[in-house]
């Protein structure tokens, strides 16, 4: 079986116990926030398009409603395990998310996790609102992507973990592929091969045995 030196992973609903964009569009979002995603997940607008109409959707807020929403925030119980045995292996880990980075560097801040590389949209928050910028946009992205997670591996051979819809083009390429919830569904319906995983815990056990 292949040793990887490198591992590209999901955020939202993968590292996270719950979608935190998801999360954040429910509490403080218009409610129409969920007719835009339910055109994402059919394929009629883009994820570029579809976080673009959502994130105009989330009325103003304060900054400690902010601050106390992103602290909310929890990562897998096996996750800081999972990052440990990485390190002791030298394998390097990559979070590559369309979703958004203010969230993924306050929750590695907060639990203390260093030294790990992340892509993700860029969640501007200024006088109360929010806008959202497209920092590693690629127009030629297959799935139309904000943050085209293709475009941001390196290796020819590479593992990736996912979740959802945002994985589905990387989740085809990866050499091995973990999947749970969503993704793994579809990877089950077109006989796409992947480890199904419910915790790191699952992913450690798996990668030890490589």
């Amino acid at each position: 079986m292949l040793k990887f030196k490198s591992i590209y992973c999901d955020f939202d609903g993968t590292i996270t116990k719950q979608d935190s964009v998801n999360t954040f569009f429910e509490k403080y979002a218009s409610p129409k926030w969920l007719e835009y995603e339910k055109l994402w997940v059919e394929g009629k607008i883009t994820s570029r398009e579809n976080a673009i109409k959502q994130v105009a959707l989330i009325r103003p807020m304060s900054q400690d409603v902010l601050d106390n929403f992103v602290d909310s925030i929890e990562i897998d119980d096996y996750f800081l395990e999972f990052i440990d045995y990485l390190k002791s292996q030298n394998i390097k880990l990559t979070i590559l998310s369309d979703g958004f980075d203010l969230f993924i560097e306050k929750t590695l801040q907060k639990y203390n996790i260093e030294n790990v590389k992340y892509y993700a949209n860029h969640l501007v928050y200024e006088n109360n609102t929010f806008r959202i910028e497209f920092p590693f946009y690629n127009p030629k992205c297959d799935i139309g992507a904000g943050m085209c997670k293709c475009n941001k591996i390196n290796e020819e051979k590479f593992c990736y973990i996912g979740d959802g819809t945002s994985d589905l083009c990387v989740a085809k390429k990866a050499d091995f592929l973990f999947a749970t919830k969503n993704l793994h569904k579809f990877c089950k319906a077109n006989l796409i091969k992947n480890s199904h995983f419910k915790s790191f815990r699952n992913i450690i056990d798996v990668l030890k045995s490589m």
